[in-house]
């Protein structure tokens, strides 16, 4: 039999808990206990935490004023379609909008995106305090407008004989055709427009923006009560396009003469692209994207009045003006977003610069989502409560096609940041590039289902396209802003391994 010594005292009952440690055996207190790992947010309490980004903030105030004015200018504007609409009925407003559709389309083609190179390089004008080099660009930009708006103005009147056949519009029609030319010269105002965002000045932009379509709609309203012709109607959509861009020109050079920055006749002989590297090359390039982004999106205007004539075309336009509610404030963020984008990387806050990109394209996604789950509800009855005289009842077969053209916004308005912020990063020639291989898809998809399925086939080509686009484009940012992110954390290089590295 074995004794136990004494000095070890009795032995602990078998369902006692031993001790793990000798610092545990003398007991621990509540408040040393090691702290409970706090939850990891959700995604949706993350999305609401963005709330307090300063950046965020500030590029939603400036689109909250852009879009206050262009919900006035939408709202609108479905006024002067209807008015249009009630008074020519679905074919004649098929040919207005069929001809409406081709100046625009020539004038936004030719034009160069001039507001983008004001804003780029008049941020960097502005940080060294060189006010003769902003002069110089602003004088470069308003000749690169002019220029362009005589060539479209040519152009459209020399094609008007050409385009009629082509989009199934009498040959009767030619003169009103020739009129409707002088619309592509007021397609062209971009330089002013980029003085007003380079000085944050988004809120002018906001009272401009439905003055045209007032005036539009006043013009339309009385020309439908007095039973006049398509002429006068043509007539409202000229006289309010030439008021709205000698408004903002007007406004733009105002601020100009402000801050004492207005060109004089020796900038407009100088050599504009000294103090601005690679001008020639990022305005050049931007026209390429541009050009190729009119063909992209709004060449369908065109191809549906090919394949389904007037009528279609006048479903077809009904069908984006309903979309307009999720293009209108895409493009507006755009606008809004550009500016902050370019002094972030201007001042290479790489890390901010992602966060926004990032932040913007989710949040605004989210709401964009809202919004076509409310169409797609609520549609067929707000459609029929608007087009309600039976010579607009033709007009409720827009309905599904406006559907799935809102569909394919919500791509556009998930990559609305991302186009900006590759111009911004000063890849102009990789946007074109991109922009050219995704036009090379889109329009031959956008032809072949037009041809086979109508309105629903150039809808469908819209959410191919569009989610195309987003990727491609969201992709190609990230990655770069990534590369760039990575850079600027990686820590340097030892001192041995550099010595190292000397002397192989």
């Amino acid at each position: 039999m074995i004794s136990v010594p004494a000095a070890c005292g009795p032995l602990p009952h078998p369902t006692a808990k031993l001790p793990q440690s000798a610092s545990h055996s003398s007991g621990m207190s509540s408040s040393e206990l090691p702290p409970t790992p706090a939850r990891s947010p959700t995604w949706l309490g993350r999305l609401w935490a963005w709330r307090r980004d300063v950046s965020l903030q500030q590029l939603y105030a400036n689109t909250a004023k852009l879009f206050s004015g262009h919900a006035v200018s939408a709202f609108v504007g479905l006024g002067t379609i209807w008015f249009a609409t009630a008074g020519l009925g679905v074919w004649q407003f098929g040919i207005l909008t069929a001809l409406l559709s081709f100046t625009s389309l020539v004038g936004n083609t030719l034009k160069f995106s001039t507001w983008e190179a004001v804003v780029k390089y008049g941020a960097d004008d502005l940080s060294r305090s060189d006010a003769e080099a902003l002069r110089r660009l602003v004088a470069f930009n308003t000749l690169l407008d002019v220029g362009t708006a005589l060539v479209s103005l040519l152009v459209c009147g020399g094609l008007a004989y050409v385009i009629l056949p082509l989009i199934k519009v009498p040959g009767e029609y030619l003169p009103f055709a020739l009129f409707m030319s002088l619309s592509a010269f007021f397609t062209v105002s971009a330089t002013p427009v980029g003085v007003l965002r380079l000085f944050d000045r988004f809120g002018l932009l906001a009272i401009t923006e439905p003055i045209g379509p007032i005036v539009r709609l006043g013009l339309c309203a009385l020309f439908y009560y007095l039973g006049w012709s398509i002429w006068a109607f043509g007539a409202a959509y000229l006289i309010s396009s030439a008021i709205d861009r000698l408004l903002t020109v007007w406004l733009g050079w105002r601020e100009l003469r402000q801050r004492d920055m207005v060109p004089g006749w020796r900038h407009v002989w100088a050599r504009h692209t000294e103090g601005h590297p690679g001008l020639w090359k990022f305005v050049l390039a931007n026209n390429g994207r541009t050009s190729l982004g009119v063909i992209t999106k709004q060449s369908d205007d065109l191809i549906v009045a090919a394949f389904a004539g007037p009528t279609g075309a006048a479903l077809w336009r009904i069908a984006k003006q309903v979309s307009s509610v999720l293009t209108g404030p895409a493009r507006i963020f755009v606008i809004s977003v550009f500016p902050q984008l370019a002094r972030l990387w201007s001042a290479r806050s790489y890390r901010s610069f992602r966060r926004l990109v990032v932040r913007s394209s989710v949040t605004s996604t989210v709401g964009a989502l809202l919004v076509v789950a409310a169409f797609a509800a609520l549609g067929p009855f707000l459609l029929h409560l608007f087009f309600h005289k039976a010579s607009q009842h033709q007009f409720l077969d827009a309905y599904l096609p406006a559907l799935l053209l809102m569909i394919s916004r919500v791509a556009t308005v998930l990559m609305s940041p991302f186009g900006p912020a590759l111009t911004a990063m000063g890849r102009a020639v990789r946007n074109l590039k991109l922009a050219l291989m995704l036009a090379m898809i889109s329009v031959p998809m956008l032809l072949v289902l037009t041809w086979q399925f109508g309105l629903i086939g150039a809808a469908l080509s819209r959410i191919v396209a569009e989610t195309l686009t987003a990727v491609v484009f969201g992709w190609t940012v990230m990655k770069a802003v990534n590369a760039r992110v990575r850079s600027e954390e990686s820590p340097p290089a030892p001192e041995s391994a550099r010595s190292a590295a000397i002397g192989s």
